[in-house]
């Protein structure tokens, strides 16, 4: 006799990564305008971020980069007899938009963090921001959650085991789901700001209340695994 049991493991791991998006937009009505604009705007703000906090152009990976012209349509009114029946449109362009998207991952530390935000707040023309709170080393946490999940299906196929009046032998095979696990995130855009403001007072103000109220939640990670446990009299 066979037995086919599901083990299940969760657990809640604290994060101890972030991955910071940093969205750039901009809009001209030429393409080579554009590019001159969004380019500036990211040096701009890159080498600002570089100069007053311990970060560095380098930490910042490009992970998207779009030049791209829009349009909307305008309806042309009849000039005669005949345009009546027609439908007499227009297209005209709305400029070209610019749109990069940086990757930074570090090490989660508030403190860099709320540092992060409250400089970026403080930039002309400041981007918008998509924070993600991971786990470093996923693969890690799912190693340990593995082992609870397979003593998780043994317990369940000993009890039934012993509820049919057999022995449990070996366990014959073992499929592994993969359920996904959720991660925390934030997304703002910050306000714009005509130029860097703010004493030295007021910076350290505001980084201490984003460090005193920003808590991430814990990261869940589930488990599951189907296994076939082969039984003897």
């Amino acid at each position: 006799m066979q037995i086919f049991v599901k083990g299940e493991a969760h657990r809640e791991f604290a994060p101890d990564q972030i991955i910071a998006s940093v969205n750039f937009n901009t809009h001209a009505a030429s393409y080579d305008e554009a590019l001159q604009k969004g380019v500036e705007r990211v040096k701009e703000y890159l080498q600002f971020i570089a100069d007053n906090t311990d970060f560095t152009f380098e930490d910042f990976k490009t992970s998207t980069y779009n030049i791209h012209e829009e349009f909307h349509t305008n309806r042309i009114d009849p000039k005669t007899e005949a345009d009546l029946s027609k439908n007499l449109t227009k297209r005209v362009s709305d400029g070209f938009f610019f749109t990069q998207y940086a990757a930074l991952e570090f090490e989660f530390n508030k403190e860099r963090l709320a540092k992060l935000l409250v400089l970026t707040s403080k930039t002309d023309g400041a981007p918008r921001f998509h924070i993600n709170f991971t786990l470093k080393d996923p693969k890690s946490c799912e190693r340990d959650l593995l082992a609870d999940a397979f003593k998780d299906a043994k317990l369940k196929a000993e009890t039934l085991a012993s509820a049919a009046g057999k022995h449990l032998r070996d366990c014959v095979r073992v499929d592994i789901d993969m359920p996904p696990h959720h991660e925390p995130m934030y997304e703002g855009t910050m306000m714009r700001k005509s130029a860097f403001r703010g004493s030295a007072n007021e910076i350290e103000e505001e980084i201490r209340n984003i460090d005193d109220t920003f808590r991430p939640d814990d990261i869940p990670v589930h488990k599951i695994i189907n296994c076939i446990w082969e039984t003897a009299d």
